[in-house]
């Protein structure tokens, strides 16, 4: 599957049927659910932190302290994961979200993620309150997504 030959919409249509077998209709909707665009303007508040920025030193012992955490996460993550696929546990929003994520990066590639929420919100309205999943359309006995 080469995604810079795929239009918008077949790249759609390969991200919903990958999100559909891993996360199953039920997470894919929580997902694209959650994934609308914010209004938040980041640049006002990329000023804020910035403004807080400690020196070098502090800022090296944060990286590293980050880092470390970041792996025990990252396990966690996993664990958590597994379990879920295992049936003994129920995701958070945010892990649904960051799942559905990675599931699109790993189909499509970070391009191929970009063009899929693009089409989704182009089709969807941001704001609309129906079932985020296109209904599948019977074309005689070969069924597909539209």
């Amino acid at each position: 599957m080469n995604i810079l030959e795929m239009t918008e919409g077949e790249l759609y249509k390969a991200g919903l049927e990958e999100l559909i077998v891993q996360m199953g209709t039920t997470y894919t909707e929580q997902f694209l659910k959650q994934c609308k665009p914010n209004n938040s303007d980041y640049t006002a508040e990329r000023h804020k932190w910035l403004d807080d920025d400690p020196d070098i030193p502090t800022m090296v012992n944060q990286i590293q302290e980050r880092k470390i955490e970041q792996a025990a996460e990252e396990r966690i993550k996993a664990e958590r994961i597994d379990a879920w696929r295992k049936g003994l546990l129920e995701l958070t929003d945010i892990e649904i979200c960051e799942l559905g994520a990675k599931i699109l990066t790993d189909k499509l590639g970070v391009p191929g993620s970009i063009a899929f929420l693009r089409h989704h919100f182009k089709q969807n309205e941001w704001d609309q309150s129906a079932d985020l999943l296109p209904q599948p359309v019977s074309d005689g006995d070969n069924k597909e997504l539209s």
